[in-house]
């Protein structure tokens, strides 16, 4: 609200203060050699006021933009492994963990070229960029008025938004559809005054096809968000302190059948059920959404807890290389190797549980070899990645039960 303000005086003092130059400027001369210095005085004032604004901003901003030149550097890293096609919806956010060369934090890629190229290939930025030209084109012929909103829009959108925010979609379309129809509004207005009998016929088959159109894509629209927000409730119900197990259970339930690809919806629900049909559901859902860390952490667990030490092992394995620069993630994958090791030397299987431990010691290294090349790197660690002192215990632990003669003498202590 306070900058929706500051907008909205700004803009009604730039145009007050036009008109009243405007009208200074076509008196006598004195009067004109005023309103030309208040002008200038007024656009030295604008520039001030907007460097001092914007003076936190500039100073963080060589961090800023380095930060922003390493994440194109990746993302055309990753473009390039699907340059014609793309990856698909959203491939920077669900993607950008498994591809990072350093721990950044940034869910948008911050270059609308890029995010439409990762998303799309190279054709569907080619259809794009045919769109625009034909927008522009026509706005240059038809309503020149309308060019600098949309070319603000393009470059603002090439540096610093993804164009992932559906209202400037929409009003990029509206500006089009504006510029489009300038010559049948004219014509519209010159129709009303001829004779009833001279109009022309109304296109009726187009408008009827246009309109079954429009019908079926707002459908299915509505249908689709009705889905997610009815399995956003039962989610949210299901979260909610007042509720019991069982009806826990029950809302999870609705809420998984209602949107079966949410990850944290099917880890819930797998969380009250057996470890048989968790699996299975978390399995199902790893199908949906392949480069989900957490449906990869949560199988390593259940398979920890049956005492499956090389499942559990694949499973972290994977979770990690689609999110290395978390450091949770890393400590929880060595507590549950440590288990699994345990399980399985405790149930006689003594080499297993040693392979186990071999394993968990070697995520352990790969662990502590990267948190000491992000701390003797330059690069900014937004994620504040590095080794904690329960993954330096995990990892003395299952070095005790991979090498040591007595692993039975090895602390238990939980995360």
């Amino acid at each position: 609200m306070p900058g929706l303000l500051a907008l909205a005086g700004s803009w009604a003092a730039a145009l007050l203060g036009t008109l009243l130059l405007c009208r200074l400027w076509h008196s006598s001369a004195r009067v004109r050699a005023a309103a030309l210095t208040a002008t200038v005085l007024a656009g030295i004032t604008a520039a001030t006021v907007a460097v001092a604004s914007t003076a936190d901003r500039m100073a963080a901003g060589v961090g800023t933009g380095l930060s922003r030149l390493q994440m194109w550097r990746d993302a055309l890293k990753l473009w390039t492994e699907a340059a014609w096609l793309g990856h698909g919806g959203e491939t920077w956010r669900s993607m950008f963990r498994a591809i990072q060369s350093s721990p950044y934090v940034g869910g948008e890629v911050h270059n609308g070229f890029l995010d439409l190229a990762l998303d799309t290939g190279v054709i569907g930025l080619l259809l794009i960029a045919g769109w625009f030209f034909f927008t522009l084109r026509t706005m240059w012929r038809q309503a020149p008025q309308l060019l600098p909103s949309v070319i603000i829009f393009g470059l603002h959108g090439a540096m610093d938004f993804d164009w992932s925010f559906t209202f400037l979609w929409m009003i990029f379309i509206w500006l089009g559809g504006w510029a489009l129809s300038s010559p049948t509004l004219q014509e519209s207005a010159a129709d009303k005054k001829r004779s009833r009998f001279l109009r022309p016929l109304s296109p009726w088959p187009q408008r009827i096809l246009t309109g079954l159109f429009v019908m079926f894509w707002l459908g299915g629209t509505v249908w689709l968000a009705g889905q997610q927000v009815a399995a956003e409730q039962q989610y949210r119900l299901a979260m909610s302190k007042d509720s019991g197990d069982t009806e826990r259970k029950a809302l999870l339930t609705a809420a998984y059948k209602f949107n079966p690809y949410r990850p944290d919806i099917a880890i819930s629900l797998s969380r009250a059920l057996p470890a048989k049909k968790a699996e299975s559901i978390l399995v199902q859902s790893l199908s949906c959404s392949p480069v989900s860390p957490q449906l990869y952490r949560e199988l390593g667990r259940l398979a920890a807890q049956s005492g499956r030490g090389e499942s559990a092992g694949n499973y972290f394995e994977h979770g990690l290389a689609l999110n290395r620069f978390d450091a949770s993630s890393q400590s929880q994958a060595l507590y549950w190797m440590e288990q699994a090791s345990r399980r399985e030397l405790a149930s006689g299987y003594a080499e297993r549980g040693r392979q186990t431990a071999a394993a968990g010691v070697r995520m352990y290294e790969r662990y502590r070899q990267l948190a000491e090349e992000v701390a003797a790197g330059e690069e900014r660690n937004d994620r504040r990645f590095g080794l904690g002192e329960e993954a330096s215990r995990y990892g003395d632990n299952l070095r005790l039960l991979a090498f040591g003669p007595h692993a039975s003498e090895v602390t238990r202590k939980s995360p």
